[in-house]
């Protein structure tokens, strides 16, 4: 069954394996194949003579590429050719010493079942009959973890989405002016995270945190929180304290994303003169930067129970005023580029939808085919 000379420890290694493994010489011919191989060939059809052996590898992939489509499933052959292409590249690329190893993931279904396998052709180095190894290994118990993973993940995503909601209804029912507030910096928040380049994953988790990023407030008396007039010192300082309360509140939650940070860390400035821990630059995370910025520009410009709102212009000049010395240079830059269009029809329009966002964190992506 082995057309070259292949010594007996190599096959026994081989047989020894699950993978379903084939030895190819340096034409890509196959002069050995596992035990593993042939129960699969068995097992599902196989009409290669000898299991293969003898037959050059390249070849028989390029005989998929020519093979006429299959006129009840076109899109499932025009698949099966493309990855007989890219493996037949990849197992050539590997002999002729192109690349040092290619590897992907494919589907091989039956039907009764999907199955996936993993690609991998490995190089042997010159002066041997064998010049590549070939793996085909079984991942299906793999990809369908994967799969729960995602769906759990989703799951998790969804709640921690429907608590965040919760707790913006419950200030929203005690102060419906903070309730705004925090929609219109989610929004705006939303806005300059995209414009930073953000994963999906990172402004999903903005948006939720800027959501509530005032949630301290909730303790805060509501003849203080709406007094007009200036504030005596000691009412000052219950306002500033919503950040650490804020805290107190969420710290027992696991977030997966920085959510207690942007919290606690809203009214923190580049230059330490924030609160309350006097963070500087990258002390601070970045989603409380950029909550920082969207929460003053709302501030000034919307009308509190104490003051009217102040011009767009007004909270402008702020921004300019303080780039790079109490707020973050490049979230300045970017909420400038247009937060001089933001008014009332601005917050009523869904500039960009953040439900439509990739929220299944830390899953991993579906795999593209690629070379190592």
């Amino acid at each position: 069954m082995i057309t070259k000379p292949v010594s007996p420890i190599a096959l026994s290694v081989i047989d020894a394996l699950t993978a379903h493994v084939a030895l190819l010489d340096g034409d890509s011919t196959i002069i050995a194949v596992n035990e593993a191989w042939k129960r699969f060939f068995d097992a599902n059809g196989g009409c290669l003579h000898n299991y293969g052996i003898g037959s050059n590898y390249i070849k028989l992939l390029h005989g998929i590429t020519k093979a006429p489509p299959d006129p009840l499933n076109d899109d499932r052959s025009n698949r099966e050719r493309e990855l007989a292409r890219f493996m037949a590249d990849g197992i050539s690329d590997v002999l002729n010493g192109t690349i040092e190893k290619f590897q992907t993931e494919y589907p091989c279904h039956a039907p009764w079942e999907e199955r996936w396998f993993l690609l991998t052709v490995t190089p042997f180095p010159p002066g041997h009959a064998v010049r590549a190894v070939v793996s085909h290994e079984n991942i299906t118990a793999l990809k369908v973890a994967e799969e729960r993973t995602r769906n759990q993940s989703a799951r998790l995503v969804d709640t921690f989405s429907s608590m965040i909601g919760a707790i913006a209804l419950s200030i929203e029912k005690r102060d419906p002016y903070t309730a705004g507030h925090q929609r219109q910096v989610a929004a705006l928040s939303l806005e300059i995270g995209r414009l930073l380049s953000l994963s999906d994953d990172q402004l999903f988790g903005l948006h939720l945190g800027a959501t509530i990023h005032d949630i301290g407030k909730i303790s805060i008396p509501a003849e203080i929180l709406n007094r007009p007039g200036k504030l005596t010192d000691p009412e000052f300082m219950i306002i500033r304290s919503h950040a650490e309360t804020g805290l107190e509140i969420l710290s027992a939650v696991d977030f997966p994303w920085p959510i207690t940070k942007m919290v606690h860390q809203h009214h923190e400035r580049n230059d330490g003169s924030g609160y309350p821990q006097g963070l500087r630059r990258e002390e601070i995370c970045l989603e409380a930067r950029i909550i920082a910025v969207a929460d003053v520009f709302d501030a000034i410009t919307s009308h509190r129970p104490y003051r009217p709102g102040k011009t767009r212009d007004e909270a402008l000049d702020e921004l300019r005023r303080g780039r790079g010395s109490i707020y973050d240079p490049d979230v300045v830059d970017a909420g400038l580029s247009f937060l001089a269009d933001v008014d009332g029809k601005w917050h009523q329009t869904e500039r960009f939808d953040f439900r439509s966002l990739n929220r299944h964190r830390r899953t991993p992506a579906k795999p593209d085919p690629e070379r190592i």
